[in-house]
């Protein structure tokens, strides 16, 4: 008489290995998606560094006039594009004008230039206010030569930004030294604040020809944070937002202040209290965080349930 053949058992663990990985990463795309459209806040604490660059922002006169370097693409958008929003909102805010430049890549101009028409827009929707080019921002476009503009900024921005035009109320093409932005600007010092946004290095320029100039703020990429602390930690960089988490921050900040002891449900920082945002909510910043965090939980299990599963099979193999 034939022996029956028994097939051996399959644990639960062993079968969720066997899940093929089209499945797996149609999980990933559902699970990650829906923080995006259903966006949670996620508890955080904030840094320093984050903390000072908020309160330098808080502090700037109202109606005074800033750099702003905007020098990342759309390779960086996961996180640049959330902290050049978070800023975007408060300059806006709080009626801080600002000549924007760009030297890192040429396509940067146009990647910033999108970014304002969006904020602009939604804010015009809100507020029935609209942030006028010319007299409230002007474009000096891309400078080929971060190197070489920092050095001419540092002797005379005047004649660092000679030739450079933008369209005024009239549609007209201008100098941008006679809009109300910079027609009182006859140095770099005049500028209360530098404030560069990038994926690159172009920081280390900015620190290098113009720290000893003008205050210097950033915000970069998660991977160039560590060096990058150096700069603020020397005090070479007044305040610094470090990544996605830093977008984060800054949203956290401009919905519920700072207060060091935490008070009204501020986020608590050491160090002086600043104000929250009028009318300020969580944007980009908490609804990419949210996915991520979903993103690598996932991970998480998946790789328990790989060792488990493996460890499982090995184990009925000896057996």
């Amino acid at each position: 008489m034939a022996e029956e053949q028994t097939t051996p058992k399959v644990s639960f663990v062993e079968k969720m290995t066997m899940i093929p990985r089209q499945w797996l990463y149609a999980t990933l795309i559902v699970l990650a998606s829906i923080p995006l459209f259903f966006p949670t806040e996620i508890p955080i604490t904030a840094t320093p560094s984050t903390a000072s660059l908020y309160r330098v922002l808080m502090k700037l006169p109202e109606g005074s006039s800033i750099i702003l370097q905007s020098d990342f693409t759309k390779s960086t958008r996961g996180e640049s594009m959330g902290q050049l929003e978070a800023v975007l909102r408060i300059l806006m805010e709080r009626k801080i004008k600002f000549a924007l430049i760009s030297v890192a890549d040429p396509q940067a101009p146009q990647v910033a230039r999108d970014v304002i028409k969006r904020i602009n827009a939604e804010r015009g929707a809100l507020e029935k206010t609209e942030y006028k080019k010319w007299e409230d921002w002007v474009d000096l476009g891309y400078f080929p030569s971060g190197e070489a503009l920092a050095k001419a900024m540092a002797n005379n921005v005047r004649t660092a930004w000679n030739g450079r035009t933008d369209l005024d109320p009239n549609n007209v093409r201008r100098p941008v030294f006679e809009s109300p932005v910079l027609s009182h600007i006859k140095g770099v010092g005049d500028f209360p604040l530098l404030l560069n946004l990038t994926g690159s290095k172009t920081i280390d320029i900015i620190n290098e020809r113009l720290g000893d100039k003008v205050t210097v703020a950033a915000t970069v990429t998660g991977v160039m944070g560590p060096e990058s602390l150096n700069y603020y930690k020397s005090n070479q960089v007044k305040g610094l937002a470090i990544g996605l988490a830093g977008v984060v921050e800054l949203e956290a900040m401009m919905v519920k202040g700072i207060d060091p002891n935490g008070a009204n449900g501020a986020m608590t920082v050491p160090g002086d209290p600043a104000p929250p945002l009028p009318g300020a909510g969580y944007a980009r910043g908490m609804s990419y965080y949210g996915s991520l965090h979903t993103a690598m939980i996932l991970m998480v299990l998946a790789v328990i349930v790989g060792n488990v599963g493996m460890f499982l099979t090995k184990r009925g193999a000896r057996k």
